[in-house]
């Protein structure tokens, strides 16, 4: 082992390692919700081993593209990765949309602009916007340490998050939605 590969050569040791790193924004997830497949890995390349995301160029073979990373970078690259299958295991219960002012940027207009709960736990931030004949949406999770803010802490750390913009809403719009604050569990 080395500074650069600290857990070894094995890919599971890191996938778990990323895994405890999602646990602080998913912590009702289980290791088990993270797929088998990856297209990460850690192959000798030369004389030294390296971080590898692999790839199909068409011709019916797998290749593997050296990552210029260390450690840490390769496990946020593992998370970051795998962070929507956490997603899609924990379905939306409940949906707040958020009242906003006319968004568009050019033909484009915000459709939706909701907070959602989660079944296993959790809020995400879901934004659909597009014009009459393509359209686009994000979904993003609120940390749980954003909850655990004062209201007006919550904002700015939410709004670096999702930052305003054409497609998002404004502080303001935040702070005038009546029953956003209960819906995300802050007292009034």
């Amino acid at each position: 082992m080395n500074e650069k590969f600290p857990y070894g050569y094995e890919l599971d040791a890191y996938i778990d390692k990323a895994f405890e790193m999602m646990k602080e924004d998913f912590p009702w997830a289980t290791r088990d919700m993270i797929a088998k497949q990856t297209y990460y890995g850690i192959e000798k390349v030369g004389d030294d081993y390296q971080y590898v995301s692999y790839y199909w160029p068409g011709d019916g073979t797998l290749k593997a593209h050296t990552k210029d990373v260390d450690c840490e970078g390769f496990l946020r690259l593992l998370a970051s990765d795998h962070d929507w299958e956490l997603e899609r295991a924990n379905p939306v219960k409940e949906s707040f949309s958020v009242p906003a002012t006319t968004k568009c940027w050019g033909d484009w207009h915000l459709e939706i602009y909701q907070i959602r709960k989660h079944e296993l736990g959790g809020y995400s931030a879901y934004v659909q916007a597009g014009n009459r004949s393509a359209g686009g949406s994000r979904t993003f999770f609120i940390p749980r340490s954003y909850l655990k803010l004062p209201w007006e802490e919550f904002l700015d750390k939410y709004l670096d998050l999702v930052s305003p913009g054409p497609f998002y809403v404004s502080r303001a719009d935040l702070e005038n939605a009546e029953g956003l604050k209960e819906f995300l569990g802050f007292k009034v």
